[in-house]
């Protein structure tokens, strides 16, 4: 098993971003600026490019459980409304027969 880079997220991230988006400035250079093998970028690149493009795909990535749930919620939100109407509806009706209401 490898051994942990010590960068955290954040900064993998600045790494593969500066490589990705880089002029002129070549990988070694960036990788020593952060401590890591050049190697290490490149593999770094490569996942953050499949996590993209698993994103990217539809019905997969973070946003497909972000949107499940989202769908979930609401349909709660609606079960609840209708209890809320149908206990408002008891409750006039049953003013209504004790003489509450006018």
């Amino acid at each position: 098993m490898g051994r942990q880079s010590g960068l955290t997220v954040e900064q993998r991230t600045e790494a593969v971003l500066s490589l990705l988006l880089r002029r002129e400035e070549p990988a070694a250079k960036i990788a020593r600026r952060y401590g890591i093998a050049e190697p290490t970028l490149y593999r770094y690149r490569d996942l953050f490019l499949e996590a993209g493009k698993a994103g990217l795909t539809s019905g997969s990535g973070p946003a497909d459980p972000a949107r499940r749930e989202v769908a979930e919620l609401k349909k709660q939100l609606e079960q609840r409304d209708q209890v809320i109407g149908e206990i408002t509806i008891a409750n006039r009706i049953l003013k209504k027969l004790s003489g509450q209401c006018p």
